[in-house]
């Protein structure tokens, strides 16, 4: 397949092609365009300008810009005749841009070409225990008895929480740094609003829950309250502050008719790297998915009683192979799904937007 890649930073480099790699994805077709010159991956070929990339008449293109960037490029692309476009987290920056984008998909001509990604919604552990049992790819610690679908309604499921804890470190003067997800070295960059947690991490965690519930058939009512917001020093953040990142928050709500409960901090300290979901049952039974080192952990507990599966590998390599690549992708086997999945995804990126503004106040 011949692939686009528009914007080539760190994603690209970190995540993007070791996982194209690992999967054996030929990269003799992979083309690629950054208005920053300097930037030239090994494995794409750099086209000159947007208009050559899409000249090559990928079949698919990946949006991988900064943020504030997806929603005009993604405009430039939609006049194209590209069959399949996937856009980085956050889809798009601003609330104004989101009713922009909602404007674009309504076009029928548009509305199953765009998929908005966010790789968490490939950490489907607990979505599949909801199911009835784990898929082959799980390994089990134990022969485990046959599993059955452990809710029959919703009124089975009492809260969701989700989280996302990562480790950190500490620089010269002893305060807490941000550490490079693919690398764990110290993150040198000064973060800014809006790249805190409520919007940077804040839609993996919820894209996750999303599409555990999801499963389920339940509605896709989503409602967030903040209760805290601290800054990388645990200091409050002050209405008027468009400027300071949030460095950690708690959040509150409801998701597809459930309680949500959330916690973000990008400086959770050495003992830090929780990455995942929990979901109460209302006879005391807990699923849980869990990152943990280079794999996930997917558990149910019944009081002292649990059962324990593991599977180890990246998640962009996951969520590339079952979601976009190849004759299984969404575009391919579900073609109506690709809307569905976009359409989650903005809800999440509009609620923790305007959440932002709650905070801050409107800017």
């Amino acid at each position: 397949m011949k692939m686009g890649f528009i914007g080539l930073g760190a994603v690209i480099d970190t995540a993007y092609l070791p996982a194209l790699k690992r999967l054996n994805v030929p990269l003799t077709d992979c083309y690629g365009f950054d208005i920053d010159e300097s930037r030239a991956p090994s494995g794409i070929t750099r086209c000159g300008s947007l208009d050559a990339l899409l000249a090559e008449q990928p079949e698919m293109v990946f949006i991988t810009t900064g943020s504030l960037w997806h929603l005009p490029v993604l405009e430039q692309v939609l006049k194209s005749a590209v069959p399949r476009i996937v856009v980085e987290k956050p889809v798009a920056a601003t609330l104004e841009q989101l009713a922009r984008l909602q404007t674009l998909l309504a076009m029928p001509e548009n509305v199953n070409r765009v998929l908005a990604l966010d790789h968490w919604m490939a950490r489907d552990g607990v979505r599949q225990l909801l199911c009835g049992k784990p898929e082959s790819d799980w390994l089990p610690e134990a022969d485990y008895p046959t599993m059955h679908a452990p809710i029959s309604s919703l009124a089975d499921i009492v809260k969701i929480e989700g989280y996302l804890l990562e480790p950190s470190g500490f620089n010269d003067k002893g305060e807490p740094v941000a550490l490079n997800f693919a690398t764990g070295e110290p993150d040198t960059r000064t973060l800014r609003h809006p790249d805190g947690v409520i919007v940077d991490i804040g839609t993996h965690v919820l894209a996750m829950m999303h599409e555990t519930l999801a499963a389920i058939g339940t509605n896709d009512r989503l409602s967030l309250t903040l209760c805290e917001a601290k800054d990388r020093l645990g200091n409050a953040i002050a209405m008027g502050d468009t400027t300071t990142a949030e460095g950690s928050a708690h959040l509150q709500g409801e998701l597809c008719g459930i309680p949500l409960e959330m916690w973000l901090n990008k400086y959770a300290g050495p003992a830090g790297g929780q990455k995942g979901v929990r979901l109460h049952l209302r006879n005391g039974t807990i699923l849980s998915q869990d990152r943990r080192g280079s794999g996930e952990v997917l558990e149910v507990w019944q009081g002292e009683n649990v059962q324990r599966w593991k599977m180890e590998g990246p998640v962009y390599d996951r969520c590339l192979a079952r979601h976009i690549l190849g004759a299984k992708s969404v575009f391919a086997r579900a073609p109506e799904q690709v809307s569905q999945l976009t359409q989650r995804r903005i809800a999440e990126v509009t609620a923790l937007l305007q959440l932002q503004q709650q905070l801050r106040g409107s800017h």
